[in-house]
């Protein structure tokens, strides 16, 4: 013994503390493994069930408080959480407003608000467009919006009539 000590390096106790806990965990095993204890079975569907009924109330809370950027901030935390567990929410904001025909809107100066009332632009296609002309430039021709990723040929066309570059 005092052999294997040495070739080691360990001390006794160092050597009795490995095997005390070789042989803890091989007795885990055993047990896990066994079936002496069973693991407590517990139904967690009423829990998550509970869990998704308080994040629902808590977008119907706020779709009946005032906007202001904290509530929007917890909107979006609310929204992302729930998109990460696979709950749908009911999308109960208004109607999207239309463009009057006629209407042009700059495409170089315009807000992402503005560029959502256009036909087929949502939030991240306006997001998009003004991620683009920050990132390249402005857009010398109306047509320069189809190098926007999303924006072909068909969705220019739905649009063109509304864009300006001036």
């Amino acid at each position: 013994m005092s052999n294997f000590l040495k070739r080691t390096g360990l001390t006794a106790k160092e050597l009795g503390i490995i095997v005390f806990l070789l042989f803890t965990f091989c007795a885990g095993l055993i047990v896990k493994y066994s079936g002496w204890k069973r693991p407590n079975e517990y139904d967690y569907s009423q829990t998550d069930l509970n869990f998704e009924n308080r994040l629902k109330s808590s977008f119907d809370e706020l779709k009946t408080e005032k906007a202001d950027s904290l509530g929007l901030v917890r909107s979006r935390e609310l929204e992302t959480l729930a998109d990460s567990l696979g709950i749908t929410i009911e999308n109960k904001s208004p109607e999207k407003k239309s463009i009057a025909p006629g209407t042009k809107i700059n495409i170089n100066t315009a807000l992402s608000a503005d560029l959502r009332v256009l036909p087929g632009i949502g939030e991240v296609m306006a997001e998009r467009i003004i991620e683009y002309r920050e990132t390249h430039g402005r857009f010398m021709r109306s047509e320069d919006i189809k190098n926007v990723k999303g924006i072909g040929d068909k969705k220019y066309e739905e649009i063109q009539q509304f864009l300006t570059t001036e």
